[in-house]
């Protein structure tokens, strides 16, 4: 299994504005400016999957679409889901 992979901008992000999702991410790492989270199978991933898409899931404006948030959190999650490493 590939582990997660965010730039560390990113994962500063989701540290300063998602404190509670950010104390979710274990064992992570930087490495070269990329933080990794490791998988170690296919239940860590849709762990991280559920939790973080319950977050853009909840992060809503009063329109009912995401917010700028929540919007910056769903790019997050697609580059450190389908980044190569």
């Amino acid at each position: 299994m590939r582990n997660l992979r965010f730039k560390k901008d990113d994962f500063l992000f989701i540290r300063t504005t998602y404190p509670s999702l950010f104390i979710k991410f274990k064992n992570s790492y930087e490495e070269n400016g990329i933080v990794n989270i490791p998988m170690q199978n296919e239940t860590d991933y849709d762990y991280y999957f559920d939790i973080v898409g319950d977050y853009i899931a909840s992060s809503l404006n009063e329109a009912g679409e995401l917010n700028e948030d929540g919007l910056r959190l769903e790019a997050t999650w697609d580059y450190a889901d389908w980044s190569k490493e």
